[in-house]
């Protein structure tokens, strides 16, 4: 289950879009809160094959470069998406953000949705909450 909302009122999902060509470029639009809401099992359904290719990547990069730089502190190796998941802190969002934020919008969004009325301009948390994974940021309207 996947659940949207611009300005704490509930959407239908073909009312919401992004464009990774136009993302982070709204300044000087109003913008509006929008906020993603996906049940844990679906995110975790969804983001797993596409985060453990980027697991997988990263793998050989370090295998080269001879440095592993963990995703969060203490960390030794990757965790499965779904023990990251669970983390407290930052460094989930930040990894997300990092390697995976079109991945998520992709999971939830048409990209470039002609009939959108609102084109999401950035994602500024990702975070468990209960059993959801929340997505949130600003908007601008079409």
């Amino acid at each position: 289950m996947i659940l949207y909302s611009v300005d704490g009122k509930n959407i239908d999902s073909n009312a919401l879009t992004f464009s990774q060509f136009s993302f982070g470029k709204g300044d000087g639009f109003e913008t509006f809160r929008y906020e993603i809401k996906f049940a844990k099992g679906v995110f975790i359904e969804k983001l797993t094959p596409l985060y453990n290719d980027g697991v997988e990547e990263l793998r050989e990069d370090d295998e080269i470069a001879g440095d592993f730089e963990p995703p969060y502190p203490g960390a030794t190796d990757y965790p499965l998406l779904s023990e990251f998941i669970d983390i407290e802190g930052a460094s989930l969002f930040e990894y997300l953000y990092a390697y995976h934020k079109f991945d998520i919008l992709d999971i939830a969004l048409d990209e470039d949705n002609d009939v959108a009325n609102y084109v999401i301009n950035s994602i500024d948390s990702i975070e468990k909450v209960g059993e959801d994974i929340i997505v949130k940021g600003t908007a601008i309207k079409r």
